[in-house]
């Protein structure tokens, strides 16, 4: 009884292994025909994988700067809040709200993040007279030696003046 035990577990070992191999071979009439013995086994034991939820590289890279003038002449640029590391999974919500922001569909969010930009400018104790909205762009290279990006481009995309300045 524990040969033949052993003998069914190294087969089913050995078929799982296959099973999962051909799932993550490259479309073919191989595949396909393999697949047809493979994927229930796989859907029945749950060891279905998929690897297209993931996002193919980007090919430009963007975001949005906020430069503000100041009363004195003066100015700052503020970035849509982004954090690193672990800090990155707290504050999502700032990349997928610059995610929206970017693109001219998100222009309806201009004028509401412009207000924010001048508030926090206030609230840090500066008199803000216009806040402006650049959309700042850059090819993505292809991975391997080299820079990871092209030459940066920019265009301004709204212009806030700031009611109330000093």
């Amino acid at each position: 009884m524990g040969e033949a035990r052993q003998v069914f577990i190294s087969v089913w070992l050995v078929f799982t292994v296959v099973a999962m191999i051909v799932a993550n071979m490259p479309d073919s009439v191989l595949t396909a025909q393999l697949s047809r013995f493979t994927q229930p086994y796989l859907n029945f034991t749950g060891l279905t994988q998929s690897w297209n939820v993931f996002a193919p590289p980007p090919k430009i890279s963007s975001h949005v700067d906020a430069r503000v003038d100041y009363s004195d002449g003066t100015s700052s640029v503020f970035l849509v809040p982004a954090g690193r590391g672990l800090a990155e999974y707290t504050d999502y919500r700032w990349s997928k709200f610059e995610e929206y922001l970017r693109p001219d569909e998100g222009s309806w969010l201009w004028p509401a993040y412009a207000r924010y930009v001048a508030s926090r400018a206030r609230s840090d104790g500066h008199d803000p007279v216009r806040v402006t909205l650049i959309r700042r762009w850059a090819d993505t290279n292809l991975p391997g030696p080299g820079p990871e990006r092209g030459p940066w481009q920019e265009s301004t995309i709204y212009v806030m003046p700031v009611k109330g300045a000093r």
